[in-house]
């Protein structure tokens, strides 16, 4: 093989080692050529360099070795869990072994030995990636209590297949007390509640207890007074008959959510329910307002009072 003819398969797709390569023939020459990537120490690729999570774990999967696999904020991305704007975007690979295995050390990637646990690893993709309750566990030592409620909260959350035996395991998990940062998931966890459908709600409902106010029921199924479903909402509180429901862009962009919107609120009105609806600039810019206007529904009993703002929330 001279050096300027193509790579042979399989080299000619998917991201190879280099010592792969020259096991099979390739000459060294052609793996310095200026036409294959380097995304990481002694792999190539045909492609450009890795953009995506899973780009990025497929890159490093020739330098994966028996034991190990990908956790921390890359399995949080590779579950799709909530991450902080500041650790989102990373693009360091995070890989884990087990103890008494080393951690790995390479540019780009930040190794972790971990202690073996029952259910720690599982195949996403085809990729080894801790479990969603284990990366809940290693993220306490990036996250704050707040941002773990979040994760924790979508751990089990709504259209999750065993969400009930993830919320187990969590408990299970907050009950060792050799976890790093215990003190912190035990904080999180005590907050956790299942079936959320998405981290605005879990923010919002913080937001809320956060200030003083009652922990408000999660995606409760409200009826008529005849029994008849009429809807399952995000946040309610039943005494009040209150219901908070967090709108995305998405109720105002989607021509069908739009109109199912309008006619789920008036059949939760026609039912004898408030409806409060908040969007992403009520968490933000106006979240003091946000929890006056709460805590003023709640103490009217659901009403809207003109001129009265409530007490101040925090």
């Amino acid at each position: 093989m001279r050096d300027s003819d193509p790579l042979p398969a399989p080299f000619d797709a998917a991201p190879f080692g280099v010592a792969e390569a020259r096991r099979a023939g390739v000459p060294r020459r052609r793996l310095y050529r200026k036409d294959l990537a380097r995304p990481f120490h002694g792999v190539r690729s045909v492609t450009a360099d890795p953009e995506g999570v899973r780009e990025l774990c497929m890159a490093y999967l020739p330098r994966l070795r028996d034991g190990q696999f990908f956790s921390h904020t890359t399995s949080a991305r590779l579950h799709g869990l909530p991450l902080p704007l500041r650790l989102a975007d990373d693009r360091t690979v995070h890989v884990s072994v087990l103890a008494p295995g080393r951690a790995v050390r390479v540019a780009g990637a930040r190794g972790h030995q971990l202690i073996d646990r029952p259910g720690m690893m599982r195949l996403v993709d085809g990729l080894p990636v801790a479990s969603p309750v284990e990366t809940w566990c290693q993220l306490a030592t990036l996250l704050t209590v707040d941002e773990l409620i979040e994760v924790g909260d979508a751990v089990v959350g709504h259209g999750v297949s065993d969400a009930e035996g993830d919320y187990a395991a969590m408990h299970s998990a907050v009950s060792d007390d050799n976890r790093p940062c215990i003190g912190r998931l035990r904080d999180a966890f005590a907050e956790v509640r299942r079936g959320v459908r998405s981290p605005a709600e879990t923010r919002l409902r913080l937001l809320l207890v956060r200030a003083g106010l009652p922990h408000p029921e999660i995606n409760r199924r409200i009826t008529d007074e005849g029994g008849r479903f009429v809807a399952e909402c995000d946040l309610v509180y039943p005494q009040a008959r209150l219901v908070i429901e967090y709108e995305g862009d998405y109720h105002r962009t989607d021509a069908r959510t739009f109109r199912s919107d309008i006619v789920r609120r008036e059949r939760l009105e026609d039912a004898g329910w408030s409806v409060l609806r908040l969007t992403a600039d009520d968490l933000t810019a106006r979240r003091d307002e946000t929890v006056r206007r709460v805590a003023a529904r709640i103490a009217s009993g659901g009403r809207r009072l003109a001129g009265k703002s409530g007490p101040k929330g925090g």
